[in-house]
């Protein structure tokens, strides 16, 4: 059981670290637009619910608008 969570760990964090690449070739200022975010994450035709939640994660984390 315990190495079942390692590797899930390691899954969560090679994820991680695919999306942070992709970010950062994308988008090498750090800075990004929802759409751009949506874009990256490939994010086309989510139910409304999930796109409310991708919204509400991307705002709490905007610092400056």
């Amino acid at each position: 059981m315990g190495n079942h969570g390692s590797n899930l760990d390691d899954i969560l964090a090679e994820d991680m670290h695919h999306w942070y690449n992709k970010f950062m070739r994308e988008s090498p200022s750090g800075l990004i637009t929802l759409f751009e975010l949506k874009a990256i994450l490939n994010l086309k035709g989510i139910t409304e619910n999930a796109n409310s939640y991708v919204e509400q994660v991307f705002f709490t984390f905007d610092m400056d608008g």
